[in-house]
């Protein structure tokens, strides 16, 4: 019999957290999180700043600018703006590459035949046979190919292009369309339901994953009902308490995982060793290994770890408060199909997917989980949540259900009442995860110079219930797939590709990947990240002895991201990104426009090698739905050996550079560039950063300086950082020359801490913090707290000791138009990168 919340197990300041973040949502627009601006933000300046970022975004992408334009709400913020007509707007999809002159194979999906030449007066009419020709080029004329087996590319390809013919929209789908369908009024109750057999075209036992309804999302019939593209949270969940979510069904206490700790970078005072846990609560990754399962008191030194503890996740969730109903449909047993329940982790850093094994409608109405959870690295009670595929809940327009037993589709048409979905509808079942694979079983033999160009992704289904593995120390945890696989390749090329209403991750760049292109392309409306890199190192033989070393070369090296368009990410998996990477290095990050996601638009997992360049980027309404981030986020918690930095082994990562980006800390975003737990060797300067928080110093080697940080609600976190002990590797965090405007516009302004001396002579405020301007209203103050005191002083008296040299505070909040000023001088002028 299942017990109530464990209170042992909770981390109250995540619980802390979670209650203040849930009273800011509550006092803001319904399904606005923390809302696009912060109060008492000029109107002025909240014009200014859009203009700007569609100013610059316009350069990246000239072809956005209407998209850009309702993105921003331009014409609610700056009275007398006009929107783009999109007709006039430049296109990137579909290109018109030239077509090859010799060498090639035409696929025509309507013409064509697979017995045919491939010329392009007798093209075939696959791509699978396409690719079996080998030719040097495979053009493909227009059309939608559903695709039921992934198409696959090998070394056998290597030096293959694959294109649209010239300004013809080419679309790989993942479903399988619906013809013919025999509609009858269901006897359900909801709006106008109807029913249709469909057992001759689903013949195996494949889940409908969601539905096209003439291209429009429709999804699983849920509770609360939400639409999942335009509506987000707090819109379409039921809030819980910690107390609802039950017992876990592997315990952390005590922990039954295989320890693993390594020493490492000795010079780290915060995370000096590669440690974590095997199995145990863990067991439920591929692989089951994660920096989280190892001991609550090892994990981190000192205050390094923010709210880390030992893995463990509730094994059910009593609804008898929060969803005061039953499900008959839930207790019928023998059956193929499966209800789900999705959750937000507390404090809303990511969220789960549930299978319920099975539901108890009794006095305490328990829904047990089964398999999933998996989906964050966090673990920890839950919070909001919803569920969905209960037939009971069928009620609106965009639902439907489909019974995997009797092949009975069952849908809320948006016709007329008691009139059947038109004849004329095309509706499509979404089936298939992936669609296209480059890769190679072994680095020694990759794939490549391969290139694709000019095609279009479609419709696949969720997998947030694939395999999930933690990559490195972050918070995440992902699956190691995508609609397009590239793993042991190099020089491969997906550039103006189209990537639209897909259920998981769009691309994957996995293991051994050098020279990756990523360019011109559009991202929109994906249940997971846009484009993910995850290398690999062996964490689990010898009992994970060797999990820290990445020597071996199986990691994404020299990617590049550039010029795409990043927008409306995270419709199913929260924790996702337009760019995620992970034992990856040296990656550019360059020319992007990113925005509409529900978590960060760049995250970089680890320090593994380093030597990222993240630049001329424009990133706004991030972190729509999560909270305790920043548009550009990073972890470090567990060191690796590269040779990325000298070329021989070393713990110590090449810097990163992150500059000449516009980014907006609005939404849940508040932390700006949040360098957080363990980040190192970051240099982030002449940026234009808007709210949020100024800096956050959490680890060693993070230098700030030359932005401009706009409206801030906070300077800086922690002090001069986790590498001034060592005389091998000495790097103490470094802040100057910074333009910071407060927007607090009635109490002081929580500059910083005092960052103290050491016992070898440093003085950390008079050496690494100077030439600072911060401008606030008349009569308010900066203040700098003292660490382990309630004592604060305000910046001017602490200045009187010599302290903070060269920074000035200055009375008064500047116009907007000299911001925007000072935000040009530093970013200077971008240059279109396609």
């Amino acid at each position: 019999d299942l017990k109530l919340q464990f209170l042992y197990f909770i981390v109250i300041s995540n619980m802390k957290h979670a209650a203040v973040f849930l009273a800011a949502a509550a006092a803001t627009v319904s399904g606005q999180g923390y809302g696009p601006d912060q109060p008492d933000t000029p109107a002025d300046f909240m014009c200014d700043w859009r203009k700007l970022s569609a100013e610059y975004a316009k350069v990246l992408r000239p072809d956005a600018e209407a998209l850009v334009y309702d993105a921003l709400e331009l014409q609610k913020y700056c009275n007398g703006t006009v929107r783009p007509d999109p007709s006039k707007l430049p296109t990137v999809f579909p290109p018109k590459n030239p077509l090859p002159q010799s060498n090639a194979v035409y696929v025509d999906g309507t013409k064509g035949e697979d017995s045919n030449s491939g010329s392009i007066d007798k093209p075939v009419k696959t791509i699978s046979h396409a690719l079996t020709m080998k030719a040097g080029t495979v053009v493909i004329r227009a059309g939608t190919y559903y695709i039921q087996e992934t198409l696959k590319m090998g070394v056998e390809h290597n030096g293959m292009t694959v294109t649209n013919y010239p300004g013809e929209e080419v679309w790989l789908s993942g479903g399988r369309k619906l013809e013919n369908l025999q509609w009858k009024k269901s006897s359900l109750k909801g709006f106008n339901i109807w029913e249709a057999d469909l057992s001759s075209i689903m013949t195996d036992d494949k889940e409908i994953s969601e539905l096209r309804v003439d291209g429009q999302r429709a999804w699983m019939a849920r509770f609360p009902n939400a639409n999942p593209e335009s509506q987000y949270w707090p819109i379409g969940y039921l809030t819980s308490s910690t107390h609802d979510w039950t017992t876990p069904k592997i315990s952390p206490t005590p922990n039954t995982a295989t320890l693993v700790n390594v020493t490492g970078r000795t010079w780290d005072t915060y995370f000096a060793d590669f440690s974590g846990g095997i199995n145990g609560t863990c067991s439920i990754y591929d692989p089951p290994f994660s920096f989280f399962c190892q001991n609550t008191s090892t994990i981190g030194k000192g205050s390094g770890c923010g709210g880390c503890f030992t893995y463990y996740l509730p094994g059910g969730l009593n609804t008898k408060t929060s969803l005061p109903k039953t499900y008959p449909s839930l207790t019928k047993t023998g059956t193929k199909n499966k209800a789900y329940l999705s959750a937000w982790r507390a404090a809303h850093w990511a969220n789960w997917k549930f299978e319920i094994d099975s539901y108890h409608a009794n006095d305490t109405t328990d829904i047990i989980f089964g398999k999933g959870g998996f989906q964050g690295a966090r673990g920890g009670p839950g919070s909001d949540y919803y569920i969905e595929n209960v037939i009971e809940e069928l009620d609106v327009v965009g639902e439907y259900y489909f019974d995997i037993d009797t092949k009975m589709l069952y849908i809320s048409s948006n016709t007329t009442a008691g009139t059947p979905p038109s004849a004329d509808s095309e509706i499509i079942a979404v089936t298939e995860k992936d669609l296209l694979s480059i890769t190679s079983p072994s680095k020694t033999t990759p794939v490549k110079n391969v290139k694709i160009t000019g095609i279009g992704f479609r419709d696949t289904r969720q997998t947030m219930l694939e395999p999930h593995g933690v990559p490195s120390g972050g918070d995440w945890s992902l699956e190691r797939m995508g609609v397009v696989l590239i793993e042991n390749t190099v020089n491969v090329e997906v550039s103006k590709c189209k990537f639209w209403k897909l259920g998981g991750n769009s691309i994957m760049i996995s293991k051994s990947a050098l020279h990756t292109t990523v360019q011109a392309n559009e991202f929109a409306l994906l249940g997971s990240s846009a484009v993910a890199a995850w290398g690999w190192t062996d964490e689990i033989t010898d009992n994970g002895i060797h999990g820290y070393d990445g020597t071996t070369n199986d990691f994404p090296r020299y990617t590049a991201i550039i010029g795409n368009l990043f927008r409306e990410i995270g419709i199913w998996e929260k924790q996702s990104s337009a760019f995620f990477q992970a034992k990856t290095a040296q990656s550019v990050v360059r020319g992007n426009v990113v925005f509409n996601l529900a978590r960060a638009g760049f995250n970089l997992n680890d320090g593994f090698g380093g030597g990222d360049q993240i630049y001329e980027n424009v990133l706004f309404n991030t972190c729509r739905e999560s909270s305790d981030h920043g548009p550009i986020n990073s972890w470090d918690r567990q060191p690796f050996l590269t040779t990325v930095r000298t070329g021989q082994p070393s713990w110590q990562m090449e810097w990163r550079n992150v500059t000449r980006n516009v980014v907006i800390a609005n939404y849940g975003g508040m932390k700006e560039v949040d360098n957080d737990d363990g980040s190192l060797f970051y240099r982030v300067h002449s940026n234009f950063m808007v709210y949020g928080w100024g800096q956050k110093f959490k680890c060693g080697g993070i230098e700030s300086f030359n932005n401009v940080k706009a409206f801030i609600l906070k300077g800086g976190t922690f002090g001069a950082g986790c590498v001034v002990t060592s005389k091998t590797v000495f790097a103490p965090n470094l802040w100057h020359n910074d333009i910071l405007i407060s927007g607090n516009t009635t109490t002081d302004l929580p500059y910083r801490q005092e960052w103290g001396s050491d016992s070898e002579g440093h003085d950390w405020d008079k050496t690494q913090v100077y030439n600072n301007t911060l401008y606030l209203p008349p009569s308010l103050n900066a203040i700098l707290s003292i660490p382990n005191s309630t004592v604060t002083v305000p910046l001017t008296q602490f200045r009187k000791s010599g302290n903070e040299p060269g920074s000035v505070q200055i009375q008064r909040i500047p116009a907007s138009s000299e911001i925007i000023q000072w935000a040009r001088e530093r970013l200077g002028t971008f240059v279109s990168p396609n």
